[in-house]
């Protein structure tokens, strides 16, 4: 019989996204969450794939449209290179090339920024607990609209 043991440090969330209004808004919603901890936002891909080298998060919350490198671009760079961060992609795209994009790229999960915020935080807490050898691209596309930029 095996014992799950809890963690009790909290999940280090990088967030990236290019949007001021919308990363403070995910980092204060983070901060309600006492197993969460924002270590870091980054406003570009360049950035993102710097501050996550740096600080090795669990979890990297990943824009796709941002300046100078797109997440897309930068979500393969940390998963090529950090094996234990796992990118989450929350975007406005809905598009399934884009997704598909994500999925090569190495995202652990896509979501819409119009999905709830509940999805949001059950994703990342979902996504950092998966050891390597079971990375797996999830999709969550609900039907709510996706606040586009």
């Amino acid at each position: 019989m095996s014992v799950l043991v809890h963690d009790p440090r909290p999940l280090e969330v990088l967030i990236a996204d290019d949007h001021d209004l919308f990363a403070l808004g995910l980092e204060e919603t983070l901060a309600h969450c006492p197993d969460m901890k924002v270590v870091g936002r980054a406003s570009d891909g360049a950035e993102a794939v710097a501050l996550a080298s740096a600080l090795r998060p669990h979890v990297v919350l990943m824009d796709v449209s941002m300046p100078r490198v797109d997440g897309i671009l930068a979500t393969r760079e940390i998963t090529d290179t950090l094996e234990r961060t796992r990118v989450v992609v929350l975007s406005g795209h809905q598009d399934l090339e884009t997704v598909c994009r994500a999925r090569a790229a190495g995202a652990a999960a896509y979501l819409s920024k119009g999905c709830p915020v509940d999805e949001v935080l059950s994703v990342v807490r979902e996504v950092a607990d998966w050891p390597s050898d079971r990375l797996e691209l999830l999709e969550w596309l609900p039907a709510a609209a996706a606040v586009a930029h």
